[in-house]
C-alpha cells in the first residue's frame, strides 16, 4: 500500500497532473532537455522525475523532484539527500500562512555544503525557465534577465513548492538551505507570487504538505531518503 502511494505520487507529477502542490501543464515550447552550460558540466544534476521521502518532527513529507525543468537545483538536492546532509537539521524560518525553511547543516545563515572534491562551499544558480520557453535562465533573476513580469516561470510558487534559498543580494549563492510553501502569497498580482521569478523551485510536495504546514522552528529533519528514481540522477564530474 505504500508503495502504491509512493508511485501514484511520481506519476502524478511525472504527468504534471492535478496532484496538490503539483504545477499545472506549461506552454513550454517544446520537449528537448535542458542544455546545461559548460560552467555548471561539474554540478550534480537530475535528469527526471525522483522522488524523495521526508521524516520530520510533524510527520512525513514527499516530494517529487524535477529534473526536467531544474536539473541542477534538483541534482543538488538529490546528492545532499543521498549524503545526509539533512538528517538532524533544523528548520529556522517559519511564515505564518507561508511558507517553512530549513538552515544549513550548521545551524547558520547557509554555511552551505562543503564539497570535498573542491574543497570549497558548493554555490548552486538560479535557473528557471519562463513561460514559453524551452530552456532555463541561470544566473540571473527573471527580471535581471530582462523578462517582463507578465512572464512567469514554467515552475511556480504553487503551494507545495520547493525552492532552493539564496540571499537576497546573490541569486547564485544558495546551497543547501530549501524551503516549502504553502500557500500562494499573492505579492506581485492575482496571479502571481512574490517569489516567482526570483527563486528556484525544483519540485513539489504531493504527500504530507498538512505536515509540512505544522513545522515550527526548532521542528527537525529526521531522515531523508531518495524512494524512486536514482536511476535519473548523475553525481558531479568533479567527485567521481
Amino acid at each position: 500500500m505504500r508503495l502504491l502511494k509512493l508511485c501514484l505520487g511520481f506519476t502524478l507529477l511525472a504527468a504534471l497532473g492535478g496532484c496538490t502542490g503539483a504545477p499545472p501543464k506549461s506552454d513550454r515550447a517544446g520537449a528537448e532537455p535542458v542544455a546545461v552550460p559548460a560552467e555548471y558540466a561539474n554540478f550534480p544534476r537530475l535528469t527526471g522525475k525522483a522522488l524523495v521521502e521526508l521524516t520530520t518532527t510533524q510527520g512525513p513529507i514527499t516530494i517529487v523532484l524535477d529534473g526536467d525543468r531544474a536539473p541542477i537545483n534538483a541534482g543538488n538536492f538529490i546528492d545532499l539527500v543521498q549524503k545526509g546532509v539533512y538528517t538532524g537539521t533544523a528548520f529556522n524560518r517559519f511564515e505564518k500562512g507561508y511558507l517553512v525553511q530549513v538552515s544549513d547543516p550548521q545551524g547558520k545563515n547557509d554555511g552551505g555544503y562543503l564539497d570535498p572534491a573542491t574543497g570549497k562551499i558548493r554555490r548552486v544558480p538560479i535557473e528557471i525557465i519562463p513561460e514559453g520557453a524551452s530552456q532555463p535562465v541561470y544566473g540571473k533573476t527573471l527580471r535581471q534577465a530582462g523578462i517582463p513580469e507578465k512572464i512567469f516561470p514554467v515552475m511556480r510558487h504553487l503551494p507545495g513548492a520547493v525552492g532552493l534559498a539564496h540571499t537576497e543580494k546573490d541569486p547564485n549563492s544558495g546551497s543547501t538551505q530549501f524551503y516549502i510553501t504553502y500557500a500562494n502569497n499573492e505579492m506581485v498580482n492575482p496571479r502571481g507570487n512574490f517569489l516567482d521569478g526570483r527563486y528556484t523551485v525544483f519540485g513539489y510536495v504531493v504527500d504530507g504538505l498538512t505536515n509540512a504546514e505544522k513545522l515550527r522552528i526548532g521542528d527537525k529533519i529526521l531522515s531523508a531518503k531518495v524512494v524512486l528514481g536514482t536511476e535519473k540522477f548523475q553525481p558531479s564530474a568533479a567527485g567521481k
